[in-house]
């Protein structure tokens, strides 16, 4: 400490103090990750300078990039050489939070927006994203590796700092659009590595998907389209999808968990603007409704339960709405007279109607 309070005596010009404290803090910090000696005493050296000099550092651009800079490099050696397993993943992270702050510290200093800065963050991601794997431990204790617990915390602050990313672009649904699209391209590019296990590509495969779909949803709302099935449809043919890989891979998946999300996805939101809102929208019911009844007897045809039921829970409510709003197009007597003879074939045919149902019951329960 005895180097930093001289420079500071002898009246040494900015950056020389703050620079010297932050090596000399750097210096010690790395000795303990190395080494491993004597951590007790240059751990609490190391914050006691480190931090006060990165701060002093802070003062302009170029002083912060080069701070961030010796910060990577000095992550990088640290997660290659350091030494136990968890010291290893603790550099590579700040080696991964560093580059984030140099990318986006060097794009304001080059004149650009924090939305343009976006992406320079994003490309931290990306290759974290795709360093990730390359990390882990070749042999057991085997140098510069993190195992797989230091490969998924890796990857997690690789979706971090895409979100991070996501959010610098400041509400701009163009750039955000862009952010998300980018995204889902490198990560489904980690998903065609030979390597991968199934339990991760699955992961990884959503993830891509999911920034995607997003993408393409904030596109749409920079266009201005209001109409709702276009944000529906397209996550409703992705839950399908996903479903009939997952039961193409267990074929005794439920109709519940295969097609449930898709068809909550394509009705629930379109039967509720229908019965919501109060504009006619003809189109958008008659669509509705064409759908359900394709469901059901799609469903009924292969023995499918959620789409009989689900096409039939759509039907019954969107069937009401339509007779609501026919009360007052037709004349009162028409709906006593059907409501009348309804009643007194019901009467007449109560034990066959009871039948009937327990049957219907007991068809539906047997679906798959």
């Amino acid at each position: 400490m005895a180097l930093p309070v001289l420079a500071e005596a002898a009246g040494a010009p900015w950056p020389v103090v703050p620079a010297t404290a932050f090596g000399i803090g750097l210096a010690a910090l790395l000795t303990a990750a190395l080494t491993g000696a004597y951590r007790a005493v240059l751990v609490p050296l190391a914050v006691v300078l480190a931090v006060p000099g990165f701060g002093g550092l802070l003062a302009t651009r170029a002083g912060t990039l080069a701070a961030l800079g010796v910060l990577v490099v000095a992550g990088a050696v640290t997660g290659v050489a350091g030494r136990p397993a968890v010291v290893r993943i603790v550099g590579w992270l700040g080696a991964v939070a560093a580059a984030t702050g140099f990318a986006l510290v060097a794009s304001l200093t080059a004149g650009q927006s924090l939305r343009t800065g976006a992406f320079a963050v994003l490309a931290v991601a990306a290759v974290t994203l795709h360093a990730a794997p390359l990390l882990r431990v070749v042999r057991s204790g085997g140098p510069g590796g993190v195992g797989r617990a230091g490969t998924w915390a890796l990857e997690a602050a690789a979706q971090a700092v895409a979100l991070l990313a996501l959010l610098l672009t400041g509400g701009s649904l163009r750039h955000a659009a862009a952010v998300c699209v980018l995204w889902g391209v490198a990560v489904a590019v980690r998903v065609l590595r030979r390597s991968e296990s199934p339990g991760g590509r699955r992961v990884l495969a959503a993830v891509a998907a999911g920034s995607e779909l997003v993408g393409g949803w904030l596109v749409l709302a920079a266009r201005g389209v209001v109409v709702l099935e276009a944000y529906t449809l397209p996550a409703a043919a992705l839950a399908l999808g996903a479903g009939l890989l997952a039961l193409r891979r267990r074929p005794g998946l439920t109709s519940w968990l295969t097609f449930g999300p898709a068809l909550g996805a394509a009705f629930l939101p379109s039967l509720v603007s229908v019965l919501v809102s109060g504009e006619p929208q003809p189109w958008r019911r008659l669509a509705l409704g064409a759908a359900a009844v394709a469901v059901v007897l799609g469903g009924a045809a292969r023995r499918w339960q959620a789409p009989v039921v689900l096409g039939a829970a759509t039907l019954v409510p969107l069937a009401l709405h339509e007779l609501a709003r026919g009360w007052d197009l037709l004349p009162r007597w028409l709906f006593l007279g059907v409501g009348g003879l309804l009643l007194i074939g019901l009467a007449a045919t109560y034990e066959r109607r009871r039948r009937d149902l327990v049957r219907l019951r007991e068809a539906v329960a047997r679906l798959g």
